[in-house]
């Protein structure tokens, strides 16, 4: 009873990171025959617990699984998360449950809470290592007719990158199944505002114009191949490279940390752990060498009160040996103790963290050698006990962060050639140490072992880019990735005039500070494309037409309109007119006399 007591004060701390913290060491003490107990505990962590066993139970116990269809609906979302982690075990050693899950989908009353532990149950599924194929194709077929695909938009959407990964076969039945799709953004008279058009929620389906593009970023994304995306600025390159993060699978997160190196202090080492674990690591490091600088502190007044102690006594004894040997044993065990007073020196430093279960998208265009590949920092006290340690003074470079996760540069021609044959490098043996980039620095010599950065490179740049690249970093890409010319028109069609609607949805939604457009006001915004695009067509370097948008939005703001209409667009015209244009205009007045 004493574990069901401790229990119960572990929820009075009502404190979810200490609870989180602790439970792995309470979980020993409970076993698979406490479950049922527990799943009824008051306290959710001792439900959560009770989860971790009623997935083996489910099989050969119905008690076990109605405990975990009660769980299913718990307020509290970490014991939703293990209910569908049983589940998942569940269905994973005996497949033939999949009808009964089924089941208990149709004949009951399915809420909200259930529909989501649903969901993470397949998602889960899918992240074993050997996942029933069989089960998962049931699931493709049936959840999309069970749940309502309108809740949980995110999930649904985790769920289909999760199926391009692992079974892309199966991502057309779960899309054809789908009886409650919401209605297509293409389909006509359905909004008077652009308040009233769905954006979708990943930034992939937010792409507007580029279907090729778009398709090759998902096979670039599901195969971790690299990409080069040339085209005209504006035309959604930066877009497609962030959407790509979002569609990584995200089962290569790791925390790198940099320890100090006792034989070779200007060599650190690299350790990499999974991904948020490094903070705990460093604070329980931490924790320690202030333990041993108070060890150190207590030793040296022992040894100083032990010196005034002996020195007392020689004086009223006049014998004073015994005070010259405790100031010699106090001054070497001072001497082999002092190290213990350099906290910093024994703490490793948390070079890269990683939030599980969201790849990094690391953005580094424009970046000097030692912001892109790492660098060391100037130390300015180099000697007198006060330096820096060595491995306090690395710093990770843009390609280190983006480990796990896409590293994006535009303008690839801006980068040097010795950088371009750096980042070849690194994308080849996915490992980069970090040395000093800076010759009069105090830490050019430092140089750490090699650090992982395993990424998915995306660059990107104009046509004239390409010529400028380095021919071995453009062999890399076409040998392991992929190459896209990005579209600067599209075809005037209703299709397309209603993807730059949702175009002007996504922009004013982007912005946060201008009101929503009428529809005579896009339909303003569609003519303007039509007139920057050849015939028959509309243009597709959006960020200019995105300014016009901002710019219009900004006009009626200024008048205190509730909506954007056509008026406020022509107005916008004249205020954003380019320097080009403002230039041709002045030209064509006929001059003063």
């Amino acid at each position: 009873m004493m574990r069901f007591w401790l229990l119960k004060l572990l929820g009075l701390a009502d404190n979810p990171t200490l609870t989180l913290s602790l439970l792995p060491l309470i979980e020993r003490w409970f076993s698979a025959d406490d479950a049922l107990l527990l799943a009824s505990h008051r306290e959710w962590h001792a439900r959560w617990l009770a989860t971790r066993h009623l997935g083996t139970l489910a099989a050969r116990s119905p008690a076990a699984q109605e405990a975990l269809w009660q769980l299913a609906d718990d307020p509290h979302r970490l014991v939703r998360e293990g209910v569908a982690r049983a589940l998942a075990t569940w269905l994973n050693d005996h497949p033939s449950a999949v009808e009964v899950f089924l089941a208990r989908l149709r004949n009951d009353q399915v809420s909200p809470y259930i529909q989501q532990v649903a969901l993470l149950t397949v998602i889960a599924l899918l992240h074993l290592p050997t996942p029933p194929p069989a089960v998962i194709e049931r699931l493709c077929q049936e959840l999309p007719k069970l749940l309502n695909t309108s809740r949980h938009k995110r999930l649904w959407a985790k769920l289909s990158t999760l199926l391009e990964h692992r079974f892309p076969q199966w991502v057309p039945i779960l899309q054809a199944t789908s009886p409650s799709q919401e209605p297509s953004q293409e389909t006509p008279h359905m909004w008077r505002t652009t308040a009233e058009i769905p954006i979708p929620a990943q930034r992939i389906d937010q792409v507007i114009g580029q279907p090729h593009a778009v398709a090759v970023a998902k096979i670039a994304a599901r195969q971790r191949r690299f990409l080069l995306l040339i085209g005209e600025p504006g035309t959604g390159k930066s877009l497609i490279a962030e959407a790509m993060a979002e569609l990584l699978v995200p089962d290569r997160l790791e925390d790198i940390l940099v320890y100090p190196n006792p034989e070779q202090p200007i060599s650190p080492r690299i350790r990499t752990f999974p991904a948020g674990h490094g903070p705990a690591i460093v604070a329980r490091a931490r924790r320690q060498a202030m333990a041993r600088e108070r060890a150190h502190r207590i030793l040296l007044l022992l040894g100083i009160a032990a010196v005034l102690l002996t020195a007392a006594a020689g004086w009223f004894t006049g014998v004073w040996w015994p005070t010259i040997l405790a100031g010699v044993l106090t001054l070497v065990l001072y001497r082999h103790t002092r190290t213990w007073t350099r906290v910093d020196a024994h703490v490793p430093r948390l070079l890269v963290r990683h939030v599980p279960g969201r790849a990094p998208f690391v953005d580094a265009t424009g970046f000097q050698a030692g912001a892109l590949l790492g660098d060391v920092r100037h130390d300015p006290f180099q000697s007198g006990g006060r330096e820096t340690p060595p491995h306090h003074l690395v710093e990770a470079g843009a390609i280190h962060q983006a480990h796990g996760g896409v590293l994006f540069i535009d303008e690839v021609s801006t980068l040097s050639p010795e950088s371009q044959q750096n980042l070849l490098t690194a994308i080849q043996t996915k490992r980069m140490p970090i040395s000093g980039r800076s010759p009069g620095s105090s830490g050019s010599m430092v140089r750490t072992e090699p650090v992982p950065c395993d990424v998915v490179l995306v660059l990107a740049g104009n046509e004239e880019d390409v010529a400028h690249m380095h021919p071995g970093l453009r062999s890399r890409v076409r040998g392991y990735g992929y190459e896209v010319l990005m579209a600067t028109e599209m075809p005037d069609t209703p299709e397309n005039r209603a993807a730059l609607a949702r175009f002007v949805a996504q922009e004013v939604a982007k912005d946060g500070r201008i009101p929503h457009f009428t529809r005579a006001a896009v339909e303003a915004i569609i003519e303007e494309a039509r007139r920057r695009a050849s015939p028959g067509h509309l243009t597709l370097r959006l960020r200019e037409l995105g300014g016009l948008v901002r710019a219009a939005g900004d006009v009626a703001v200024s008048e205190g309109a509730s909506l954007v209409e056509p008026k406020h667009v022509h107005i916008a015209r004249q205020l954003a007119m380019s320097l080009e244009d403002q230039k041709r205009r002045r030209e064509a007045k006929p001059k003063d006399v």
